[in-house]
């Protein structure tokens, strides 16, 4: 019985630290898709630019705001990353410093 209890005291203390901790993490991060940000990060949201808030969340930055990167079928990349587009080998687009992709030319066939 002893035995029993120790270790339910030992489950108790171990449990609340890490039941809080995880807590304080929901609260200090964003995220979008299965992507997480960190509280001052910026990314495209729309006709704007949306920064991790801790504690509340996206919130409509100030014009000019950095971004993070840009979001494409789930994945982050960073600014100035190319990419080619699946089922378009030919076609490539770039992060631009607003967070958007855009397209900047096309691979020539040989």
């Amino acid at each position: 019985m002893r035995i029993a209890l120790l270790f339910v005291g030992i489950i108790a203390v171990l449990g609340g630290p890490t039941s809080a901790q995880e807590a304080s993490v929901k609260e200090t991060r964003c995220w979008v898709g299965g992507v997480t940000f960190s509280a001052g990060a910026g990314i495209n949201a729309g006709d704007g630019i949306a920064t991790c808030q801790a504690g509340t969340g996206w919130q409509k930055a100030a014009t000019g705001a950095l971004v993070s990167g840009c979001m494409l079928e789930g994945k982050l990349s960073s600014v100035g990353a190319v990419i080619g587009i699946r089922n378009n080998d030919s076609l490539l687009l770039q992060c631009d410093a607003s967070g958007r992709w855009t397209t900047i030319g096309t691979l020539s066939e040989s």
